[in-house]
This record gives C-alpha cells, structure tokens and sequence, in this order.
C-alpha cells in the first residue's frame, strides 16, 4: 500500500510538473512575440522613472552614489544643477550614467565628459560652446570679465 501510494504521488508530481513547464513554455512564447524593437533600450538607456522631480524637490543621494562621485564631482553636478544649467530630467540621466560607469571613482574630468555628452544632443553650436566653457574654464584659469 506504501509503495503505490507513493507512486501515485509521484506520478502526480511528474504530471504536474510537465503541466507547469509546458505552461511557461507557452507564456514565454507568447511574450517573446509581443517585443517590439523599440521595448529594447541600450544599457545606458535603462533607467526606471517614477516620475519627473518637482522643482522644489530634493535629490537625496543614496550611499552608492555618494561613495561612487568623488567629493569634486558632487560638488561640480550640484553647482550646475542649482545655476540651472542641467535641469532635472537631464541630472537623473547624466547620474545614472555616472553610476553605471566603469570606473571604481568617478572623477571630476569624468563627470564633466558625461554631461557634455547628455546635453550636447540637444544644443545648438552657440549653447555648446557655452556648456564647454562652463566646463572646462576653470582648467584653463581663464579669468572671467
């Protein structure tokens, strides 16, 4: 009576078996389908948005970040940020850029070749050379008149 029991119950357990793996088969199937080439993002594209900050919100870094930016990087995203030089939507992005970043540290030099990336896409030749001389004129100790 054991052994048949038993048996039973694993032939159960088999069938079932088989039934889930034949289910998700299915359910992968049908969800491969469904991808579109625009449901695809490139790695420096995926970021999860909740929604856009408020203009009086504030950016509460979390301790990866804060251990990843060196203190002049912070310091240099923080300054452009409040001149408004990179608005909100454009911060998270060049952040999460930052983030995903190779390096161990990210440094100031970095920082600054990240945000003139993100932004350059959407300036025009005059607002560029605006941006790299924000960027890069403290480096070249160009006095400002």
């Amino acid at each position: 009576m054991k052994d048949n029991l038993f048996e039973m119950l694993l032939n159960l357990f088999e069938k079932s078996l088989t039934q889930l793996q034949k289910s998700h088969k299915s359910v992968d199937t049908e969800s491969a389908e469904h991808i579109n080439d625009e449901d695809i993002l490139h790695a420096e594209d995926q970021a999860l948005f909740i929604r856009s900050a408020q203009q009086k919100s504030t950016r509460i870094f979390t301790y990866e970040e804060q251990m990843k930016l060196t203190k002049a990087s912070y310091q240099f995203l923080m300054r452009m940020k409040l001149w408004n030089i990179i608005d909100i939507d454009a911060f998270e992005t060049i952040l999460n850029q930052l983030q995903y970043s190779e390096s161990r540290i990210v440094t100031l030099q970095e920082t600054k070749w990240t945000i003139r990336n993100v932004l350059a896409t959407d300036l025009d030749d005059e607002q560029l050379t605006f941006l790299e001389w924000m960027l890069y004129r403290t480096e070249d100790e160009l006095s400002i008149h």
